[in-house]
């Protein structure tokens, strides 16, 4: 009676090269897979972070700004992008057009704490992930109207200034990543400062395409 012939070493070394290989593929794709999902995470959180500041500008009177900010320091010895909302201190208690104080008007909290009132929870963003279109969103005190004016002045001096204003409304503020995750949208409602977040490879971008989704 024979008996079978059982795997030679070479036989066997090449059955766990391969068996090696499709581990790390498996890996590769299970991580890949994890790191997306931290991405579409963090844009929702931020568009969460911009409810909440509207809502504190509504319920304080007082003007609040998100700031993304890169090269922090972290407690744990990184250096990481975190963004944040920042509620700001006016010049006086009485007029809600004297906001920030003259000398916060292109500092941040983190750089000049004076300057704030409140701020809100960090989050730490994925290092593929790119928001700096958001920096400088601001909600104006008391209506929450939204407006990015190109600087973290929050269109101080021109609450009444209507045409100002309507130049600085948000629009569609595009979150980038160089993981090759599509763009993603925070589409900032001009009046009410409501937020909606649009992955523009999503079937809805596909249904209602987005001039900020092509370029």
């Amino acid at each position: 009676m024979r008996h079978g012939r059982g795997m030679t070493l070479i036989e066997l070394s090449v059955a766990l090269a391969i068996a090696g290989v499709l581990i790390s593929l498996a890996l590769v794709s299970f991580q890949r897979g994890i790191d997306r999902q931290r991405e579409s995470e963090a844009v929702r959180e931020l568009a969460s972070f911009a409810l909440r500041a509207r809502q504190r500008a509504m319920a304080t009177n007082q003007p609040v700004r998100l700031v993304v900010e890169p090269n922090v320091q972290r407690l744990d010895g990184t250096v990481r992008t975190v963004a944040r909302w920042e509620r700001l201190r006016c010049d006086n208690a009485w007029d809600n057009d004297v906001c920030p104080q003259t000398t916060c008007t292109n500092t941040t909290c983190r750089a000049n704490p004076a300057c704030c009132d409140e701020v809100g929870p960090e989050l730490v963003l994925p290092t593929s992930m790119n928001a700096a279109s958001v920096h400088g969103l601001c909600y104006l005190p008391g209506t929450g109207r939204p407006v990015r004016p190109g600087n973290l002045g929050c269109m101080r001096g021109m609450l009444d200034n209507t045409t100002a204003l309507n130049a600085a409304i948000p629009g569609n503020l595009r979150v980038n990543f160089n993981s090759g995750r599509a763009r993603s949208l925070l589409m900032v409602e001009g009046v009410t400062g409501l937020v909606n977040v649009l992955d523009c490879d999503s079937q809805a971008a596909a249904a209602r395409p987005v001039a900020e989704c092509r370029n």
